[in-house]
């Protein structure tokens, strides 16, 4: 039984970074009495009241996040700590561990920040296999942004929608959600959102987030999205990317939408009528996002190069 039961600590500490809780020792088949033996052999040490960390894993900052989380469960990472483990860039340095709780909540807790909130809904809540709780990324950038600053607030955001971590949409959804004229994060995050450029608003899917992410990391002269053009014929239709100075476009081919003959055939039609009005189209499949982005919009570059020749301007 002794054997069966330290089998499963083994376990639990090796899914939670090495921390556990009382109940959790109890419901092993632990005593408190056995316990508290293991912290005086200095086998285990107090994180919180009530949780402890074995002395065979590092006392880190994860150590004590998800100490905290276990030992309320009302208890989410939030603010820069919750920034810090989502990665995002260019955030100042913070050891301290912020945690946000519901308002009226008062937790036992030692050596954090505690934020109240009188709003935390479902989607602001991801909970991690190790027993971390944090904030969403949309709202972790909420929370934080009045005290990193537009500039670092409007980088975070481009971070996040070229990672997949919330579209646009999703960041004005959170800021509707959540805005009160006193709380924190409002002000700044309706700047970064109403002035961010208008064609980043219309990205439609994760191919075109992924070849916009391209684009800008090769430096080539940002395109405008969705941009309308009237053909030949009098159809108005929808260009995915778009440099109207040179009349290049770049359309970006989703196999559920151009699948089949008929839409290949669609397709290089208002191409040809497109290349009456002078405009070159460049084409990219799913496979070339996946597969090789970076040379397909090596080649895009190319072209933009020897239109801006052709037409004797600057690229």
């Amino acid at each position: 039984m002794s054997t069966d039961k330290h089998v499963r600590l083994h376990a639990w500490l090796a899914a939670h970074a090495g921390v556990a809780t009382m109940s959790i020792l109890l419901e092993m088949g632990f005593s408190e009495r056995a316990v508290y033996r293991m912290v005086a052999a200095h086998d285990l040490r107090i994180l919180q009241p009530g949780v402890f960390l074995s002395t065979h894993w590092p006392m880190g900052d994860v150590q004590r996040m998800t100490a905290a989380c276990l030992r309320n469960p009302n208890v989410a990472i939030g603010w820069l700590s919750a920034a810090q483990l989502w990665g995002f860039r260019g955030m100042p340095k913070n050891r301290l561990i912020h945690v946000v709780v519901p308002h009226g909540c008062t937790p036992a807790l030692r050596g954090v920040i505690v934020h109240r909130s009188r709003q935390i809904d479902p989607v602001d809540i991801v909970q991690r296999a190790d027993g971390i709780r944090l904030t969403s990324p949309p709202r972790t950038l909420m929370d934080i942004a009045d005290s990193v600053g537009d500039i670092a607030a409007a980088s975070v955001l481009e971070q996040l929608i070229d990672g997949g971590r919330g579209t646009m949409a999703t960041h004005l959804r959170t800021l509707a959600r959540l805005a009160h004229p006193r709380r924190p994060g409002v002000a700044t995050m309706e700047r970064v959102l109403g002035s961010r450029p208008a064609w980043s608003r219309a990205l439609q899917s994760e191919l075109e987030a992924a070849v916009l992410a391209e684009i800008r990391r090769q430096g080539l002269p940002l395109p405008e999205i969705q941009l309308t053009i009237v053909l030949v014929d009098g159809r108005r239709v929808r260009l995915d990317f778009a440099w109207p100075r040179w009349r290049v476009a770049l359309e970006v081919d989703h196999p559920y939408w151009h699948a089949g003959n008929e839409q290949v055939h669609r397709d290089k039609r208002r191409d040809r009528l497109a290349a009456v009005d002078g405009w070159q189209t460049c084409r990219l499949t799913s496979f070339d996002v996946e597969h090789g982005l970076a040379v397909a919009i090596g080649e895009v570059g190319m072209v933009l190069a020897g239109r801006a020749g052709e037409l004797g301007t600057d690229r």
